[in-house]
């Protein structure tokens, strides 16, 4: 696969990772972070993929986790084109079964209007 300029690296994905494989090998995000020394709320914003993990960081965490730099990032590139659709997708999972019920609702309205 060709990367392109539009492509984007999932950095929730590679976060989401981190925080699984921390767990599983028995840290906390305090001990990661004196690891690394750097504070729990960097690790934290890295988890949640907040901020843009650099390779250097990502390749100290994979050797700290006992993890192959490439389970991290393998995967985690989204086609520009499909951004907009998994963001959605995302936000939509979080929101309650009446804050769904309304979307779907406003996007049927959407459609009816560009149809006629």
């Amino acid at each position: 696969m060709k990367i392109k300029d539009t492509d984007i690296i999932d950095y929730k994905v590679i976060g989401s990772r981190i925080k699984q494989k921390r767990l599983e090998k028995g840290h906390t995000q305090e001990s990661l972070s004196e690891k690394l020394s750097i504070s729990n709320e960097y690790v934290s914003k890295i988890e949640t993929g907040a901020i843009k993990i650099n390779l250097k960081r990502l390749a100290e965490i994979s050797v700290i986790l006992e993890t192959p730099l490439e389970y991290f990032i393998v995967g985690t590139i989204i086609r520009g084109e499909d951004y907009k659709t998994n963001e959605f997708i995302r936000v939509f999972d979080s929101l309650t079964s009446a804050e769904r019920d309304f979307i779907c609702n406003i996007a049927e309205q959407i459609k009816s209007l560009r149809i006629k």
